[in-house]
């Protein structure tokens, strides 16, 4: 029986799980004070761990057009060092956590599995910028990002809808937050677009952007370093409250700090204005509303905002339920079934692995 240790790089943490075949022998994660502590962390994971892993999964956020799982060898290791470049908040981490891995356990074998794959069957119609038609053929376009994670979500919502291809409008909120509309089991669109910046206002990135604004700030004289590091890691709801996470934003709306109310204001209005367009999309033919992430998983009063503003569709919630963080919140009168699904990407990478070996 295979041993599968799954690494998986977030922008705060690192979240990891060692499986034999289908069961979970372990399942932690080490916070992440940058690359430079990053060998000490995943030193801790070797010792944890009860058996030397024959196979290494190593979640890698942007993938462009390449498949997983992909099997890291010399040659790749240049194709992820190119991918590090165009999203170094999450690629570069993993390529250096990949580095040091490959000493460590240097009889596994190891695969990369990118965040990108999910989407690949999103129109192109729907991926093209309208900027020089020359960058989309350098691949200058719409990727989309929390796919190991929509994965899981999806195959979850089949089994509890009882349907193969459902539509759903699937929510992940955590540090980064993303929507993705499916229709009839594949995603068609997805709010994150060549990085993880595009979409929904987020703890520290944000969001849709006017260009323009970017082109003002470097005539301000912000270098592309700075402009990266402020898009990245000081933009979203810290730069409008000056708060670092979800939970700290609450606190201070709670006191009614005027920023904090704002800022928990336009994350609401912009989550549903995306819901709005991704319902229209799938022509009001919507099985299900999925959330997911940390934020999504463990705010109630969020869920109820967002789920009252859509009463007018049919969605109507169990108070109790929701209160609860229930796998299954919506009352037997709601004509569409909302979802609150704990996430397991972990799980998803071995079995994205196995669906291919």
């Amino acid at each position: 029986m295979r041993t599968f240790l799954c690494l998986n790089y977030g922008s705060s943490s690192l979240k990891y799980a060692l499986f034999r075949e289908e069961e979970l022998l372990l399942k932690n994660k080490v916070p992440l004070g940058g690359e430079e502590k990053l060998e000490e962390s995943i030193n801790t994971i070797r010792e944890q761990i009860i058996q030397h892993p024959e196979v290494i999964l190593h979640r890698v956020v942007h993938g462009m057009n390449y498949e997983s799982p992909m099997p890291i060898n010399s040659e790749t290791l240049t194709v992820l060092e190119r991918l590090a470049h165009i999203n170094p908040l999450h690629n570069s981490i993993a390529l250096e956590g990949i580095r040091i891995s490959l000493k460590l356990f240097e009889t596994s074998h190891h695969y990369a599995i990118f965040d990108t794959d999910f989407h690949k069957s999103i129109p192109e119609y729907c991926r093209v910028y309208g900027v020089d038609y020359d960058l989309y053929r350098q691949g200058i376009k719409k990727y989309g990002f929390h796919g190991i994670s929509y994965s899981y979500l999806l195959k979850r919502s089949i089994r509890l809808l009882q349907k193969e291809k459902p539509n759903l409008i699937m929510i992940h909120l955590g540090q980064g937050c993303s929507i993705c509309a499916v229709k009839a089991g594949t995603s068609v669109d997805t709010s994150m677009g060549f990085t993880p910046l595009e979409g929904l206002l987020m703890v520290s990135r944000s969001g849709d952007i006017d260009a323009g604004v970017i082109l003002h700030m470097l005539r301000l004289g912000i270098s592309p370093e700075d402009l990266e590091r402020k898009l990245y890691r000081e933009s979203g709801i810290k730069a409008i409250c000056n708060a670092s996470n979800f939970e700290e934003l609450l606190i201070l709306r709670e006191k009614k700090d005027e920023r904090a109310v704002l800022a928990f204001e336009s994350f609401v209005y912009k989550l549903f204005k995306y819901i709005g367009a991704y319902w229209f999309l799938l022509e009001g033919d919507l099985d299900a509303l999925v959330f997911s992430g940390g934020i999504g998983e463990n705010n109630p009063e969020l869920r109820e905002r967002i789920c009252q503003r859509l009463n007018f569709i049919g969605v109507k919630i169990d108070q109790e339920a929701n209160k609860e963080n229930r796998e299954i919140i919506s009352s037997q009168d709601s004509s569409i079934k909302v979802f609150v699904i704990k996430t397991d990407e972990e799980r998803e990478m071995v079995n994205i692995f196995k669906g291919k070996h």
